[in-house]
Formats: structure tokens, C-alpha cells, sequence
């Protein structure tokens, strides 16, 4: 079964029912200018909202280049049972993360450029970068390279050029999945989970809980 994850959570009612579809977790974007971006406070007032309800997800918080300390502090407060890492953080930053954050798992983003390369030496860069971080992240997610945009480009990946692309580490696929495409996506790549957020929206940071029905449904 597909591992999902629906980020950019901005507001209690979305996190309730995007939490009711059965995803494994939900993502907080803590970091960066996005429109999604919510600051610890109103994270932590819908968590708790969430838990005085009996809804138990499990809760990623998303950040970009943070100081580690804001990060752990974040733990604490939120409970985070994962830690996503969507700038250009390297292995010893996850490295000393890792120590400061105990047992919550590490999802570090990998954005990937579309350099007109041919699909061997976009697997082989890809290798690489995976080989480097396997060893710190409990997870890698793949999504799609802009300029200055850390994350909800909305703009899909070659699938075709990741086709039965397989590592020795958990891979999600992220970058402008919805339901009409996501089956086809996790056909071709056959990831461990998926990642959506702009796709499932009516505008930023506002989830349309029609089309995230029918993600979720479409994957279960």
C-alpha cells in the first residue's frame, strides 16, 4: 500500500478531513515565504484541535535551511513524527539533526533538474546524491527543480525518466501530483509513498476535500 502524505495543511477543518481520509501523515510548512506557511502557534492550535477530536495523524513538519535549534524546539512542541528537510541541507547538518531530534524520522527533499540530460546520467547523479544521504535520512523525496522555490511547484516530474527507479532507502514522489495523474505516476515509478499539496487545492493553503477524496481513494 502506498505510503501518502498531503501537505501544506493551513486550518483545523482541512486537517480534520484530509486526516479522515486515512493518510499517513499530514505536513505543516514552518519554513520559507510559501503561501502555505504556518508559523509553530497556529500549527500547534491545530494539533491540538486535532487531538481533542481523537484524530491521532501522524504530523511532518517542513522546513528549509532552519537552524537546527528552531527544528528541535519544534519537535517538542508539535510532537513531529517527521521531520521534512526541503532546502540544501547536507549530510552533516541531517548527521547532528539526527542527534537533537531522537527518534523522529527524517524525510530530506531532493530537487531535481531537468539539465536536457539523457535518463542515464540523471539516474547516475541521482545515485549519487541518494548514496551520500542514505546513511543520515530515513527517507528521500523526489520533487521538481525552480529557481528560489523550495517545494509546492506543482510541476511534475519525468516519470518516464524515474521509471522503475530503485534505491536502497524509502523514496516518495512529490511534484505536482492530483487524481487524474497520480495513478499513472506511481505505475510508472513505483514509489514507497507520495507527497501532495497544490494539486489537492481550490487556492493556497486551501485543501478542495473532492479532489483529495478521490487522491486518497484512487490509492487505497
Amino acid at each position: 500500500m502506498v505510503w501518502i502524505k498531503i501537505c501544506g495543511i493551513t486550518n483545523s477543518k482541512d486537517a480534520a478531513e484530509i486526516s479522515r481520509l486515512g493518510v499517513n501523515t499530514i505536513g505543516f510548512v514552518l519554513s520559507t515565504n510559501s503561501p502555505r506557511r504556518v508559523g509553530s502557534d497556529t500549527a500547534e492550535k491545530i494539533i491540538m484541535t486535532l487531538r481533542s477530536g481523537g484524530i491521532k495523524v501522524p504530523v511532518t513538519g517542513v522546513f528549509v535551511n532552519e537552524k537546527i535549534e528552531r527544528i528541535t524546539r519544534c519537535v517538542k512542541l508539535l510532537g513531529l513524527d517527521y521531520i521534512q528537510l526541503s532546502g540544501d541541507e547536507e549530510e552533516n547538518y541531517i548527521e547532528d539533526l539526527k542527534k537533537e531530534s531522537g527518534k523522529t524520522k527524517i524525510i530530506k527533499a531532493i530537487r531535481i533538474k531537468d539539465n536536457n540530460r539523457n535518463q542515464e546520467d540523471m539516474i547516475d547523479g541521482l545515485d549519487e546524491e541518494i548514496d551520500k544521504l542514505k546513511g543520515y535520512a530515513d527517507f528521500i523525496l523526489l520533487d521538481s527543480y525552480r529557481k528560489g522555490i523550495y517545494g509546492g511547484t506543482g510541476v511534475p516530474l519525468d516519470w518516464g525518466t524515474l521509471k522503475n527507479y530503485c534505491s536502497k532507502i524509502p523514496v516518495i514522489l512529490s511534484g505536482g501530483l492530483d487524481p487524474e495523474n497520480v495513478k499513472k505516476a506511481v505505475d510508472t515509478v513505483g514509489p514507497f509513498g507520495v507527497d501532495a499539496s497544490s494539486g489537492l487545492e481550490i487556492y493556497p493553503g486551501k485543501k478542495d476535500m473532492e479532489k483529495a477524496a478521490r487522491f486518497v481513494n484512487i490509492l487505497r
